[in-house]
């Protein structure tokens, strides 16, 4: 008797710490989707990184300051070249008149993000990484931008697509007349080493070192083995991002 109400409680606890651990994986879930990234907050700063980093993605600040009329002109595009690997983040911030703009980047790069022990599925990011502050003037802010209308800017159609954190990816996002707009380009689905905007960018930013460099396309990974991996490795730090209209969720 004493052996079949040992095996009982040893399996209700079981029971009791699995649904304490899913309850705690929820909990801390639900608080970084709610972590909202403003035109005040630090992405360099590691805190706000590790709690907001999906709200800059979606560039949730700058679609409310867009909303508001506050917002013309700006720009976030961003480079996932694995995100516990190396992350390239380019804001593009106009002076009035739009004759001059910061061209503002930042990386985060392999000693910030593999020593850090990540919980749970969360992006969990490291220290301060690098940043440049570069003045450029309206035809290099326009090549930019032509560069990135070349590719699809303005005009694309990526309802379902997924963003693995572990694969290569760029996201852009803009405001014009009140109106965002937002473009992909993943690893598996786009020639990245073909997209001509990135290499705009990097002659522009004074940040030194380059670029990583993407898979070639008859190498990259496709959706459906990244969904795959995915799947099989749930318990893994990796996340991913949806495009959803001209929205990540």
């Amino acid at each position: 008797m004493s052996e079949n109400r040992g095996a009982v409680h040893s399996a209700e606890n079981l029971w009791r710490q699995g649904w304490i651990k899913k309850g705690l994986a929820a909990f801390v879930l639900t608080g970084l989707a709610g972590c909202t990234y403003t035109q005040t907050s630090d992405i360099s700063n590691p805190l706000v990184r590790k709690s907001s980093w999906f709200s800059y993605l979606n560039a949730d600040d700058l679609r409310l300051a867009c909303q508001a009329g506050d917002a013309e002109g700006k720009i976030r595009i961003v480079y996932n070249a694995k995100y516990y690997d190396e992350v390239w983040a380019f804001e593009l911030d106009p002076y009035p008149g739009y004759e001059e703009f910061n061209l503002t980047t930042r990386v985060f790069g392999p000693l910030q993000v593999k020593n850090i022990n990540v919980e749970l599925n969360a992006p969990l990011g490291a220290f301060g990484g690098q940043e440049t502050v570069d003045r450029i003037d309206r035809d290099a802010y326009l090549a930019i931008t032509d560069a990135l209308q070349a590719e699809g800017f303005g005009t694309q159609s990526r309802d379902g697509l997924r963003l693995y954190s572990d694969d290569y990816y760029w996201v852009a996002i803009g405001c014009s007349s009140q109106t965002v707009t937002l473009a992909t380009w993943a690893s598996g689905v786009d020639d990245l080493r073909g997209l001509a905007f990135p290499d705009v960018l990097a002659d522009l930013s004074s940040l030194e070192g380059d670029l990583p460099e993407a898979p070639s396309a008859e190498n990259a990974r496709s959706q459906g083995a990244a969904q795959l991996h995915y799947s099989q490795n749930s318990d893994s730090r990796d996340f991913y991002r949806t495009v959803r209209g001209n929205m990540l969720r």
